[in-house]
């Protein structure tokens, strides 16, 4: 008699990542903690969708030794969830000996304050009542051997009719490993799921972890990404899901992925002309973090174009105020400074002050030059404009 079940499939929570690009320390550990704080949203959508129970394929920790401090916050998010959570270790948190999963501490608090929590280290066929989970754990950051080549000598004449699960963390044929500013990119743990052959007639969903976005990998394979965005999506990435899984003995497995992340991760592209200004970039920056809330959001902008002195002037103001607003502003920035005339003659033709309009006259002259020299008189054209301004307002 075959059987159905509905679970969550997450992995990848890298729980203590410490995005050391972002500059700010609080802004780094705000964004440490919407990863503590995702796992009760996988919480909700558990209860939501009235899942079984939740499977994380590996990683849940960022690092093979977190501090106990963090393991504990961790377990008791975990233990709040209030369903059976089946983890396995991954490239960053693998097991074998001496690994955090054995240490005094975690095992304390996996009884304390998580009971409901399973972690899989062994390869060998796990059952619950509605399903049987065959785990494919990594006992070292970088296995050269393919962590599910055991299934392809297992026995599937003594299991009955309840969907047979799989999970397992490396990169397939078309997903390989990721690596972002804070990692090492790495070849190993490969899955070849062709290996698989006829066992995948056996196998009805196969949870994958690496891959940071929601992916299809294989007719029955997905990656359900990280629970919580953590860097800038590559194109056809869906980052910061959770996959809703209701798999059936024999049957195509039914996969939806919903969202739990908080922080935005954005790149933005603008050229500017002088005459316009920059003003297209603050309603562009609106519409692209609309919801996200203060901090919530890491911002990459190639800036190019040309703008005049005020525009210039603008333009700094503004990126000023959205760097306060964003966790972490990154800028590549070349915008020319190309002066108006109304501008220039502003500061040229100033016949009550002809110190000041020869200083512009010098460096208007020298804004187009290459290099240093260019950008130094740029910078004091500018300097000169705003104090022009603030003593004509005075």
């Amino acid at each position: 008699m075959t059987s159905t079940t509905s679970f969550i499939h997450t992995a990848d929570w890298q729980l203590g990542k410490p995005f050391s690009r972002v500059s700010d320390p609080d802004r780094q550990a705000a964004l440490r903690s919407q990863r503590l704080e995702a796992i009760d949203r996988i919480a909700a959508v558990a209860r939501d969708r009235q899942a079984s129970f939740v499977v994380v394929a590996g990683d849940i920790f960022d690092s093979h030794q977190p501090p106990p401090q963090l393991i504990s916050l961790a377990l008791g998010r975990i233990g709040a969830i209030g369903l059976p959570v089946y983890i396995i270790p991954g490239n960053h948190d693998y097991g074998g000996p001496g690994s955090l999963w054995e240490s005094d501490h975690f095992q304390r608090e996996n009884r304390e304050l998580a009971p409901n929590l399973s972690v899989l280290l062994d390869a060998n066929p796990v059952e619950r009542e509605d399903a049987i989970l065959l785990p494919c754990p990594l006992l070292q950051r970088q296995q050269l051997a393919d962590p599910t080549a055991w299934i392809r000598g297992l026995d599937f004449s003594s299991f009955d009719g309840r969907p047979r699960l799989v999970l397992a963390h490396g990169s397939t044929v078309n997903f390989q490993g990721e690596a972002d500013d804070e990692d090492e990119p790495t070849q190993a743990n490969f899955i070849d799921l062709a290996q698989l052959g006829e066992r995948l007639g056996e196998i009805d969903y196969i949870a994958l972890g690496d891959w940071h976005g929601f992916q299809q990998a294989g007719d029955k394979a997905w990656y359900a990404g990280s629970h919580e965005t953590d860097r800038f999506p590559k194109a056809g990435q869906l980052p910061g899901q959770v996959a809703c899984v209701r798999a059936t003995r024999g049957g195509a497995p039914q996969v939806e992925p919903v969202a739990t992340a908080a922080v935005r991760w954005v790149e933005h592209a603008e050229t500017f002309v002088a005459a316009t200004g920059p003003g297209q970039l603050n309603e562009a920056l609106q519409q692209l973090t609309a919801g996200a809330g203060v901090g919530n959001a890491v911002v990459k902008l190639r800036l190019g174009g040309h703008l005049g002195l005020d525009g210039h002037q603008e333009l700094t103001e503004m990126l000023d105020t959205w760097r306060a607003r964003f966790a972490d502003l990154r800028e590549e920035n070349n915008v020319a400074l190309q002066p108006t005339t109304e501008e220039l003659n502003a500061l040229t033709e100033r016949a009550d002050d002809p110190l000041i309009s020869g200083v512009a006259r010098m460096l208007a002259g020298e804004i187009d030059q290459e290099g240093e020299a260019g950008e130094v008189a740029a910078i004091a054209l500018t300097l000169l404009h705003q104090q022009v301004g603030q003593l004509e307002g005075s």
